[in-house]
């Protein structure tokens, strides 16, 4: 093999975990919104259960992705930056929605 060749793989798969990182943010993003669609309810509702797993794997793939890219000159690191942003986006909302849920319900 050249050395183009083993330069290439790993810059390859880096893109691939900051690729994955942002696809899992945007998905996150989607299922928060998802029960305000016009469906049945048991449809409404199924993904938000997914909301905070999902997201806790895009901060996972993000930092990783940003790990790894750290220190070379020419890396591309917006969409692991933008995934990690959107994966503690959906981790934090839906944590803030539960604790005013928590705090209104203990006024009662």
């Amino acid at each position: 093999m050249t050395s183009v060749a083993q330069t290439d793989e790993p810059t390859h798969v880096r893109g691939r975990t900051g690729t994955a990182s942002l696809v899992l943010g945007v998905v996150t993003i989607v299922l928060m919104g998802w029960p305000w669609l016009p469906l049945p309810s048991w449809i409404r509702c199924f993904p938000v259960y997914f909301i905070v797993p999902v997201g806790i794997c895009a901060v996972v793939f993000g930092i990783s992705a940003l790990r790894s890219v750290r220190g070379e000159p020419g890396a591309d690191r917006c969409r692991a930056w933008v995934g990690t942003v959107l994966g503690t986006v959906a981790i934090v909302v839906p944590l803030m929605v539960i604790a005013g849920a928590v705090a209104v319900l203990e006024c009662w």
